[in-house]
């Protein structure tokens, strides 16, 4: 004898959506002219220096804030590098 039992829906599971582009911008060193790219993954707090140069350039948060744009060492690239 079966005993007829309602059937329970299926779960499934849902994906996580992916993570947003990480905001990467090129900026050119003031003292030497190389350039650099900024990712949103340094610490805020951390230094940001030339890779040719070794100039400390500012502050990562300073790169990211655009009224803090005259706190740092160097110029943002309108368009990024080839």
């Amino acid at each position: 004898m079966t005993i007829d039992r309602p059937r329970r829906p299926i779960l499934s599971l849902k994906r996580a959506p992916a993570p947003p582009p990480s905001k990467t911008t090129s900026w050119k060193c003031k003292p030497c002219g190389a350039v650099l790219v900024i990712t949103g993954a340094e610490d805020p707090a951390a230094d940001v220096r030339c890779p040719s140069c070794n100039a400390r350039l500012g502050v990562a948060a300073d790169f990211h804030a655009p009224d803090n744009a005259s706190k740092v060492r160097a110029r943002k690239l309108s368009a990024p590098p080839a």
